[in-house]
């Protein structure tokens, strides 16, 4: 079987370096990427790599991708990282060089990362305008579990169109163990890791010196100075609120999203702004305070200025740093736009109101006054938890990758 995989940074090198080494030797193996220091790791591990800018052609006809092109820069626009004429400017390499690809190779099966940003979402639709089978990773929701899946991740996921509260195996011993355990850690936990704080990363030059020297330079930024802006820019001082006592309080729970999360931008009619003001006005309807954790990456002043802002007249509005599934436990109901909190509240019976696109949306209970089947919980839980997410870590870079995707 021929293989492709396509991988930009050096991380997500890494980890498909060990998917590759996990599938029969049989199969011939091929990595795309766009940056030239993931090209050199790849080529001194001796893979077979190709970097996209030498796979333009430049009288290639790419007039019939266009109808991609709103979708396809969605993210990168939103988010500031590209002006919509360095977007058109990319696309136009990025379809010319994919296309060029798959039309002069056989490909039985392309492998990439979750599919949100541009140069992903635009791999996977050439892809299937030729008819290759696709493979889509993602980390896992839980320690040590990864998501793959045919069609995406998350709500583009074929997981949208399944029934999870039907399953055959259904193990409820099984099931509660892991939810003792895993609930037993994660509320021990002071505060829930969000992320690990990197090294300096000098590639950065490495792949802006390619580029400037390259006919057709593909980067991910405007220009390299946004990209160190972005990685030491100071993050927003946040006023918690101190002394709350989450046990005596009733109370709804709303978790943020950083604002740039592409699920809300890929998946979601709904942003951070209209969530909380949705949640205000559910907590007051509910005669509930409302408890908000910002996450702790968010950089966008005008959420903190309008949580402050609406403190101001909503009085059991309250600002914490507490453990995520603390709050859980003790609220009455979440509400989130699609984050994995929606998942973790399901694993406490909560009344959960999903406000975008997820999977799970449909085994959620969002009238806290509506009865919650725990019966449709407990099936879904066991079948994604044992079922669907498979084995496999993504940071631990000295274990080999097996997965069980035909």
């Amino acid at each position: 079987m021929n293989i492709t995989i396509f991988a930009i940074s050096k991380e997500k090198v890494n980890f498909f370096i060990r998917v590759a080494n996990g599938f029969d030797k049989k199969n011939k193996i091929t990595f795309i990427t766009t940056r030239y220091s993931s090209y050199k790791l790849l080529k001194q591990s001796n893979f077979n790599v190709y970097i996209l800018q030498d796979l333009i052609e430049k009288n290639n006809d790419i007039e019939q991708y266009e109808y991609l092109f709103s979708d396809a820069v969605k993210m990168d626009v939103v988010i500031d990282i590209l002006t919509q004429d360095d977007a058109k400017k990319q696309f136009d390499y990025i379809v010319n060089g994919f296309d060029s690809y798959f039309s002069s190779n056989q490909v039985d099966k392309f492998i990439l990362w979750n599919g949100s940003m541009m140069q992903g979402f635009i791999a996977s639709h050439i892809a299937d305008l030729y008819n290759v089978n696709k493979l889509y990773f993602e980390v896992g929701n839980f320690p040590n579990k990864l998501f793959i899946d045919n069609e995406g991740v998350n709500a583009k996921s074929s997981l949208m169109h399944k029934d999870l509260s039907i399953c055959d195996n259904f193990d409820k011993n099984k099931l509660d163990l892991f939810l003792v355990e895993h609930k037993k850690v994660k509320e021990d936990m002071h505060i829930v890791p969000q992320a690990k704080k990197k090294a300096p990363n000098y590639d950065i030059v490495v792949d802006m010196l390619y580029n400037i020297f390259s006919k057709y330079p593909i980067t991910e930024y405007k220009n390299i100075f946004y990209k160190l802006k972005d990685k030491y820019s100071k993050k927003i001082d946040i006023i918690y609120d101190k002394n709350i006592d989450i046990n005596n309080i009733n109370y709804i729970f709303l978790p943020l999203q950083v604002s740039t999360d592409s699920q809300i931008i890929r998946n979601s009619e709904t942003n951070l702004i209209n969530a909380i003001k949705y949640a205000i006005s559910e907590a007051k309807k509910n005669n509930l305070a409302l408890i908000i954790k910002p996450h702790p990456s968010e950089n966008n002043e005008e959420i903190n200025n309008l949580i402050y802002s609406e403190k101001k007249k909503f009085s059991n509005l309250f600002l914490v740093n507490v453990n995520t599934y603390q709050l859980i436990k003790y609220s009455q109901k979440v509400i989130t736009i699609n984050s994995t909190v929606g998942i973790e509240s399901l694993m406490y019976y909560k009344h959960t109101e999903i406000l975008g696109n997820a999977f799970y949306k449909k085994y959620c209970t969002p009238n806290i006054c509506d009865k919650i089947d725990h019966h449709i919980i407990d099936r879904f839980l066991f079948n994604y938890l044992f079922n669907v997410l498979e084995d496999g870590c993504f940071f631990d870079n000295s274990s080999t990758i097996n997965i069980n995707h035909s």
